[in-house]
């Protein structure tokens, strides 16, 4: 049986999910998300919600329901350096120009650094419903 969840996200990378750019979200479990990312299964839905930002002020929702996404596949991975070489470098679109930006990129994200090394990283395949 799939599950819904609602997810936050900033209106930018929501436009690539839209557009069909992006297709893999990355996330990590954290204190501030109801989710736990080791529960996410394919068949899942995802609501996105449109907050204000970047940088992360909090999570104030700007649009609700801007999206919804359904789950293709989940894979964890141990660290972004191993997501990055596996997944590779365009799931961070044009942010980055090699694994070593990309790692730091992820590392500086509101309490990656601290909950990586505890939960894992995770590469969400995703696609926007018609």
């Amino acid at each position: 049986m799939s599950t819904s969840y609602k997810l936050e996200i900033y209106e930018k990378p929501l436009k690539a999910i839209k557009a069909g750019v992006k297709t893999v979200e990355i996330r990590t479990n954290n204190s501030y998300e109801e989710i736990d990312y080791d529960r996410l299964k394919k068949g899942d839905t995802i609501s996105f919600q449109i907050i204000s930002g970047p940088p992360f002020t909090g999570l104030d929702v700007v649009v609700e329901n801007a999206l919804i996404v359904e789950v293709l596949s989940v894979v964890k991975y141990k660290d972004p350096q191993d997501l990055l070489e596996k997944e590779g470098l365009q799931v961070l679109s044009t942010l980055v120009t090699n694994i070593e930006e990309g790692v730091e990129l992820l590392y500086s994200f509101h309490e990656y650094k601290e909950m990586i090394p505890k939960h894992g990283i995770f590469a969400i395949h995703i696609k926007p419903f018609n």
